[in-house]
């Protein structure tokens, strides 16, 4: 779905604070007021509605990045604006970021379609310390507590992943549920935060900290939108899905345009 209107997604905020620069740095993430407005997530709610019975993606794609591409010059904008761009390189310490990966929908149903018991996403990280990016992720619906509501281990961003694994499997066993060591984990940690992400509020954060999600036990929608900001040399996981959906435009992008999404070195 192209779009032609105006823009109403413009950014309506200050630049972050070194009190919430510092935040970021310490525990992996910050909340800030939705940057684009109602009348943005309105546009982006009645594109999902148009868009989500007509496709059927390949699996050589990312399905969610599909989706979010698939509405368009709105969304391509959103991600390319100025103070949006000077935030992650503020965030990341560079003077150059490209888009490495997006998303929007529900990724809830994509990973509980392994069998789970639940719609439960485990615990995990999308990196390590040494994967520096930064991500934007807004709510289109209340992800309440029954609407299974992120969960994120402050700080761990910063720390090995084989010592974070060991301690929630730990933390699995000593539950007494396993009768062998667990290969997946959803058990509750003592340091989480759990994020109730509406509408109203923006998460900026780094998915190299640990997270996982509560458990669905409501019905109705759970859609966030959101793409991961990347220093230079960063990953670069969506790039295809680009080509794709944008087959016949992406190669008359400006040189700007077409770096800032990862096609070009």
């Amino acid at each position: 779905m192209a779009y032609n209107g105006s823009n109403t997604c413009r950014i309506r905020s200050k630049m972050l604070t070194d009190t919430q620069i510092s935040h970021f740095y310490t525990h992996g993430f910050i909340l800030m007021k939705n940057p684009f407005g109602e009348a943005c997530m309105q546009q982006i709610d009645q594109a999902d509605s148009s868009n989500r019975k007509k496709n059927n993606w390949s699996n050589d794609f990312n399905k969610l990045a599909c989706q979010f591409l698939t509405v368009g010059e709105l969304v391509l904008e959103m991600v390319e604006q100025p103070k949006l761009i000077e935030m992650a390189k503020q965030l990341l310490d560079c003077d150059e970021v490209h888009i490495g990966a997006c998303g929007f929908g529900e990724a809830l149903k994509i990973i509980s379609q392994d069998g789970r018991p639940f719609q439960q996403v485990d615990w995990h990280s999308d990196g390590g310390p040494e994967v520096k990016q930064v991500s934007f992720r807004t709510a289109l619906d209340c992800h309440h507590s029954g609407n299974a509501p992120l969960r994120v281990l402050p700080g761990s961003h910063l720390r090995l992943k084989a010592e974070v694994w060991e301690e929630l499997i730990q933390l699995e066993i000593a539950s007494g549920q396993h009768q062998d060591i667990p290969s997946i984990s959803f058990v509750k940690h003592p340091a989480e935060v759990e994020i109730m992400l509406d509408p109203r509020w923006t998460l900026v954060w780094t998915p190299s900290c640990w997270h996982a999600t509560g458990i669905k036990t409501t019905i109705g929608l759970r859609r966030a939108i959101g793409w991961n900001y990347f220093p230079r040399g960063g990953r670069t996981r969506d790039a295809a899905a680009v080509k794709h959906i944008f087959s016949n435009q992406w190669e008359s992008w400006s040189l700007q345009r077409q770096k800032l999404w990862g096609l070009l070195d």
